[in-house]
């Protein structure tokens, strides 16, 4: 593993941005191709803002976990919130109520996004209760010697950054 950023975050909209930029910063360093740092940024961006919209944990914080290896980020979302179950997620496209705005919105496109962008994606109930969800996505890199330094970099014992945001 090259690097783990690790996340304990406050359920606020606030924060995806800067997750977001967090999870492109290795990247962009790294010389993966630009539509595998978008793809990832986006995979964080949804599973962030899904935890935020629908988890509705007592404590109001959720984790994110972000591995970065040669071949590959893993993205990991857990929160201690009610849970679902995927095959039971209303469709997408659907009209449902804004927790974010109070409001009303067409939804559902989040998890699907995912999926599609994902090479692997995955959930699991949480105990004693929430979800977490984990995400896989292959990188490309921008030449042979920038994956080559990548595969330099993952034989180490690789590095952590461990984080909370208020």
């Amino acid at each position: 593993m090259i690097l783990r950023l690790s996340l304990d975050l406050p359920e606020d909209q606030e924060f995806v941005r800067t997750t977001r930029l967090l999870s492109r910063t290795l990247l962009d360093d790294l010389r993966v191709i630009e539509e595998d740092k978008y793809d990832i940024e986006t995979i964080v961006t949804e599973l962030c803002t899904n935890v935020i919209r629908h988890a509705k944990s007592s404590e109001g914080r959720y984790h994110l976990a972000i591995e970065y290896h040669r071949d590959k980020a893993v993205i990991t979302v857990e929160d201690q919130g009610v849970g679902f179950a995927p095959d039971t997620a209303p469709e997408p496209g659907t009209h449902r109520s804004d927790t974010l705005t109070g409001g009303e919105r067409i939804g559902g496109f989040g998890m699907p996004l995912v999926k599609l962008l994902s090479d692997r994606v995955q959930f699991a109930l949480t105990e004693p209760q929430g979800m977490t969800v984990m995400a896989e996505k292959t990188l490309r890199y921008e030449s042979r010697r920038d994956r080559a330094r990548a595969g330099k970099m993952d034989a180490t014992e690789g590095g952590q950054i461990n984080a909370t945001l208020k």
